[in-house]
């Protein structure tokens, strides 16, 4: 036990949704969210690699994992990461924080949360990250409400929603790359 911790808890207020098979994550650990970050999906080897996707809330995880074959299937090689807690990572080894997502990969980011843009789940996102995101405040206004299903409609966080943003994610990254460049680029 860390002394400068005291008692670490994470509150489960789980929706009615079915449990994920484990066995198909890249981390099968039951205990995986006590690292606070983990790997639901690790870039395929041999692949050229589209970015990092972090993935936070019950909604969005689970539409996301819905997505994970499609996403194969259309060659999209995207590492996908749950973000749990960031403190949780940040006590985590560094040989494990740099292989579950590396400092540099800050810049080839997007997150999809049920959270907000102004709370991400990661300090220090790149610069184009928000560009790329999907949250619940994408257009910068109140949900209207309603049923589940439509909030998260609503949200862009339905499975097609999040298919789409990954994959507009994926076929830009070389245009995100180049205009990273260009703003190092700017400063002389």
């Amino acid at each position: 036990r860390d002394p400068k911790v005291g008692i670490i808890t994470i509150e489960v207020a789980r929706p009615d949704f079915p449990v994920v098979d484990r066995s198909r994550f890249a981390d099968t650990d039951v205990k995986a969210a006590s690292k606070g970050f983990y790997l639901i999906r690790d870039f395929a080897s041999g692949q050229p690699r589209h970015g990092y996707v972090l993935v936070q809330g019950s909604s969005s995880t689970m539409n996301l994992v819905k997505q994970l074959d499609r996403l194969e299937q259309a060659g999209i090689n995207v590492k996908v990461i749950s973000a749990i807690s960031e403190e949780l990572f940040d006590r985590q080894p560094e040989s494990y924080r740099h292989a579950v997502l590396p400092p540099e990969a800050r810049y080839d980011l997007m997150i999809v949360s049920t959270g907000t843009r102004r709370v991400w789940p990661l300090h220090d996102v790149g610069p184009l990250t928000d560009e790329y995101s999907l949250t619940s405040d994408w257009n910068n206004q109140w949900l209207t409400g309603g049923l589940e299903p439509e909030v998260i409609a609503e949200a862009h966080l339905d499975p097609k929603s999040i298919f789409s943003g990954i994959e507009r994610f994926a076929r830009e990254r070389e245009q995100r790359m180049a205009r990273q460049r260009e703003m190092l680029g700017a400063l002389g």
